[in-house]
């Protein structure tokens, strides 16, 4: 049997410094799962380092818009967003990443700076998801992940990290840290508070702005919309500051598998059937091209009651739909042109007719705003066939030089992303408002109504014209407006904006 010795005589400090030597295994094995739990928690969220970043995020965001007007503060908010997904980028980005991805954030955030509107906000926002999905996924960044990062962002990332953050502060042992960090402010809040009393009877303007600290505001409605404002922004934020494939998914490709042999959709889209289906089409667009032809020269008369701006109104738009048509039906029987040149001569003739009606319908909207004037819908409808004219043009380049769909539906994005940044520049306000005035005989027949109900942005072109004729369009109406529109707060600042402004005080 064993028997256990014991040394009598060992001092009590001896046995107090030698406490490692009892340690059993089972202690250590128990204290293990802790560091590690700490350790992956801390090398996975970051939560020492992106904590106080985070804090300072939702302050600015606070400082920015509560209770503020908005307009340049959305993309200085942005901007410093960007900023800090870049730095905590992984692995760290060298000087050519940091210039660049700044660059592309002032490029995506630049709409912001002319004018607060849908497109700018759109943009601004498109940018950040861009740039959240090269942090993550570097580069090429395909349509599949930026409409991955643009769902699983406000949604995933704002909930499931913020509700695991939480979760996980207990395992982490944070109450050690938070127990540290009180004990060594104890002593100095208390003498701070005591200096702060000392202060305040010395220095009449400190003791006037402490009496006007409210306590009770704590139980206010505005005081919790405010916290539950901070939790929103902070949930977003904490999402952006924590990017990882873990809750994004991974960036390869998924395997896509085909059914071997011929499908169903054979039986409706065959060789037959599409050249059938092409000369029946080119047959009807060939009477639709030669009427316009006869209407616009004058050789073939309208029905009665029936004038060529409804004639142009009412043909307008569906003649868009049928080039849209074309073109899908174009993209579904490609496979089938590009071996029948037969098919792919009809197909040119049938795209050559789309294009022509695109020109066309264009040509009977112009008609129709000459009569009836210049709205926001018909300027919308003017660059709408403009895309749809270059989309068939790209059609008919693909289908020449055998190339893939993706490569057709990629410049078309491109071309419609391009067009639509290039409109968050221009005043169409004022374009319209100009347009209207300028064109027509009598100030009575035009829609002054619709020419003031324009806003402050018509203000120049509507002043241009009363000045040039003596008639008064607006009254004091638009004055009113523009004194309303004044710029009171450097955060809803915009560069259109300023510079009506800097017009109408210089005309006034």
């Amino acid at each position: 049997m064993r028997q256990e010795l014991i040394i009598h005589g060992v001092p009590d400090s001896l046995k107090r410094d030698a406490w490692w030597l009892s340690m059993s295994e089972t202690t250590s094995a128990q204290t293990t799962p802790r560091a590690q739990s700490d350790k992956s928690l801390f090398s996975s969220l970051g939560m020492r380092h992106k904590i106080p970043l985070l804090g300072v995020l939702v302050t600015l965001a606070d400082w920015l818009f509560w209770h503020q007007p908005i307009g340049i503060s959305l993309a200085v908010f942005a901007m410093i967003l960007s900023a800090a997904i870049v730095a905590l980028k992984t692995p760290r980005t060298n000087r050519r990443e940091w210039v660049g991805a700044m660059g592309f954030a002032l490029v995506s955030n630049l709409p912001l700076c002319i004018d607060l509107q849908f497109l700018s906000v759109l943009f601004s926002l498109a940018g950040l998801v861009l740039l959240v999905g090269w942090s993550v996924y570097g580069l090429p960044l395909n349509e599949r992940l930026f409409f991955r990062v643009a769902i699983r962002l406000p949604t995933i990332g704002n909930l499931l990290l913020s509700w695991a953050a939480l979760r996980d502060l207990p395992e982490a042992d944070m109450g050690k840290g938070i127990r540290r960090q009180a004990s060594s402010a104890v002593l100095p809040f208390m003498m701070g508070i005591i200096f702060l009393i000392l202060l305040a009877a010395a220095n009449p303007v400190l003791e006037g702005y402490l009496q006007g600290l409210d306590p009770t505001h704590l139980f206010t409605a505005d005081f919790w919309l405010r916290v539950l404002f901070w939790c929103l922004i902070g949930s977003q934020v904490w999402a952006c500051l924590n990017l990882s494939k873990s809750w994004l998914g991974s960036g390869a490709q998924k395997p896509s598998f085909q059914r071997a042999g011929p499908g169903r959709v054979t039986f409706l889209i065959n060789p037959l059937s599409v050249r059938n289906s092409l000369f029946l089409f080119n047959l009807l667009f060939l009477v639709q091209t030669g009427m316009d032809i006869g209407i616009f020269t004058g050789g073939v008369a309208l029905p009665d009651g029936m004038t060529y701006a409804s004639y142009a109104h009412r043909g307008a738009y569906p003649l868009v739909v049928t080039a849209l048509l074309a073109g899908v039906f174009v993209l579904l029987t490609r496979s089938m042109i590009a071996q029948d040149t037969v098919l792919r001569n009809l197909v040119y003739l049938w795209l050559a007719q789309n294009i022509f009606l695109v020109m066309t319908a264009a040509f009977r909207l112009q008609l129709y705003v000459e009569a009836y004037a210049l709205t926001y819908l018909r300027v919308a409808a003017f660059v709408w066939m403009g895309l749809v004219l270059i989309g068939l043009v790209l059609t008919v380049i693909q289908v020449h030089r055998g190339l893939g769909v993706d490569w057709l539906l990629r410049r078309c994005l491109a071309t419609v992303v391009v067009t639509v940044y290039v409109c968050c520049f221009v005043n169409f306000a004022h374009l319209i408002a100009g347009y209207n005035l300028t064109h027509g005989q009598d100030l009575a027949l035009r829609d002054t109504y619709y020419i003031c109900g324009l806003g402050p942005d018509a203000y120049p072109a509507i002043h241009a014209f009363e000045a040039k004729t003596g008639e008064r369009i607006c009254g004091k109406r638009l004055d009113y407006l523009m004194s309303q529109d004044a710029i009171s707060n450097w955060r809803e600042w915009g560069f259109r904006r300023w510079r009506i402004q800097a017009y109408y005080q210089a005309q006034s």
